[in-house]
């Protein structure tokens, strides 16, 4: 059974992701995979949310979670071009359109309540806002 929170690193994707940033071996090339479908499963959005807070974090917008407290992220941000944060913002916007187009927001739609979600999805499309205004 994987991980599962409302945080964008409550996650085995997000999991991932920080893992490969840890060992040197993240590259955002090696991320394509999850994003060239029309419809974007739930891995893609993991992703999605995940980087954009890791690229909040790196831009020093935001301070780090406890999961990034011990992340060395100066070759994450050496590689937030304004290309990769807009790819990002982008991302993250298709995680958030609706049902039809992400799986991701069509299983937290599901699994919270209508209060919920509503305070998932506004504080997720923040940190994109965020992030969107530093790119």
């Amino acid at each position: 059974m994987g991980a599962w929170g409302d945080g964008p690193f409550d996650n085995d994707s997000a999991a991932d992701l920080i893992g490969e940033i840890e060992d040197g071996t993240f590259s955002f090339d090696t991320l394509g995979w999850a994003f060239e479908a029309d419809y974007l499963e739930v891995d893609g959005g993991q992703f999605a949310l995940a980087l954009v807070e890791l690229a909040l974090v790196a831009l020093e917008a935001h301070d780090p979670s406890e999961e990034l407290t011990d992340v060395d992220l100066e070759a994450f941000a050496e590689a937030l071009t304004p290309e990769r944060i807009a790819w990002v913002v982008a991302q993250a916007d298709r995680t958030l359109a609706g049902r039809s187009t992400s799986e991701l927001y069509d299983v937290r739609a599901d699994a919270l309540d209508e209060e919920e979600f509503a305070a998932w999805a506004n504080s997720t499309r923040t940190a994109i806002s965020e992030l969107r205004e530093l790119g």
